[in-house]
């Protein structure tokens, strides 16, 4: 007896072409068989190439959602769940309904070309696994200037390995293809944490009154002791009033726009508001099921660049502080990458992170990762005192 046989790729194996075999085996009196082991294994880890026009579209589509602010999280061309939640609240803020296309004709050609720096070099060097090792080390940096690259261009280093296969050791000098986002630069980082400690450093000078002018001087036979009887052909002019200056209309400074934050904790998106419209969202991972970010209403306490890390695994499996602790120096690969920005709950904060491609997908202890781009631009956007509420 003849067989039937049906193979689905990964864009046909949807809930319509379930239901199509299930009609199809009812209806259908000789053996069906949708997908053979062997071809279905291969189909289902099958990926497009870089290249492929939809692949190339999908990558325009989070090139255009990353530089609008809405962040789709690691630029890849495979789309997924950050994706649709970045484009769903660009609709929302844009006033389109969801589901509209986009016009990402801003973005006509999604790769461009990057020639490795020394910039990207000075930021690869030795590296640990564990807290005891890496407190030891001065900074925290890139093991490799794949890592350091990825991150550069908001995305992981399997995706960079797919777009230049014919790289194997990239050197300074070495030409690449990379996504053609805003680059984020840990530079920027750097001048932006020196420009917040030198105002932090800088004396308040209070205000004084000018100092009076010098007395006249007196004729050398003036007797102090006698009261000065001005004589009467000597006597002063009169001052000519001068005419009231008009005033002029003081400025009035325009009012601070109230910006807030709003976690959707199980959809592990970051909302930032401003005036009570949406203006930008990020992906992260809040918390986890043993210990999650903490319903309710509160507030950004504190925003470091930088930061130095106490590393307390007693805070991180139980959230209760012990003095068996590490103090890690910064960097982008410390446990809180880049930036801290910390809430009015003890050893709680949002914060960056040294596993970029996780985001999402992993579980944080407590705390409210992003990846470092994400994080870096966040911060910039907020400042102590404003509000978050977790949801």
């Amino acid at each position: 007896m003849p067989h039937l046989r049906f193979v689905l790729s990964p864009r046909m194996f949807d809930l319509r072409a379930c239901l199509l075999c299930l009609l199809a085996v009812a209806s259908f009196p000789m053996p069906v068989f949708c997908v053979e082991p062997a071809e279905a294994s291969a189909a289902k880890i099958q990926t497009p190439l870089p290249d492929a026009p939809e692949r190339m579209e999908l990558c325009r589509v989070q090139i255009f959602l990353d530089r609008a602010g809405f962040r789709p999280g690691k630029i890849d061309g495979l789309g997924g769940e950050f994706t649709q939640k970045a484009a769903d609240r660009y609709c929302d803020a844009t006033g389109v309904p969801r589901g509209t296309i986009l016009d990402v004709s801003s973005v006509p050609v999604p790769y461009r070309e990057y020639m490795i720096s020394e910039d990207d070099a000075r930021w690869v060097g030795p590296v640990a696994s564990q807290p005891a090792a890496q407190a030891k080390l001065k900074s925290l940096k890139y093991a490799t200037l794949w890592e350091a690259v990825a991150e550069r261009f908001h995305c992981d280093q399997k995706f960079l390995l797919e777009l230049n296969p014919q790289v194997t050791e990239p050197i300074v000098g070495t030409v690449i293809r990379v996504p053609d986002v805003k680059e984020f630069l840990l530079s920027d980082v750097k001048a932006l944490e020196k420009e917040r400690s030198t105002k932090a450093k800088s004396p308040t000078v209070a205000a004084t009154l000018p100092p009076p002018p010098p007395p006249l001087p007196l004729p050398a036979s003036y007797d102090l002791s006698k009261p000065i009887k001005p004589s009467p052909t000597e006597q002063a002019p009169l001052p000519t009033p001068s005419p009231t200056p008009t005033p002029e209309p003081t400025p009035v400074a325009a009012p601070e726009p109230k910006r807030a934050i709003i976690l959707l904790r199980s959809e592990r998106l970051i909302e930032l508001y401003e005036d009570g419209r949406i203006i930008a969202c990020f992906p992260c991972t809040p918390g986890s099921a043993k210990i999650p970010v903490p319903l309710g209403k509160w507030k950004i306490t504190s925003n470091i660049l930088l930061p130095h890390f106490r590393w307390d695994k007693s805070v991180l499996e139980s959230g209760v502080r012990s003095e068996n602790a590490f103090m890690l120096p910064p960097g982008p690969n410390s446990p809180v990458g880049i930036v801290w920005m910390g809430i009015n709950r003890p050893s709680i904060g949002m914060h960056g992170t040294n596993t970029p491609d996780r985001i999402g997908r992993n579980e944080s202890s407590g705390c409210i990762r992003l990846a470092n781009w994400d994080a870096f631009t966040l911060c910039q956007l907020v400042k102590a005192g404003t509000p978050v509420e977790v949801r």
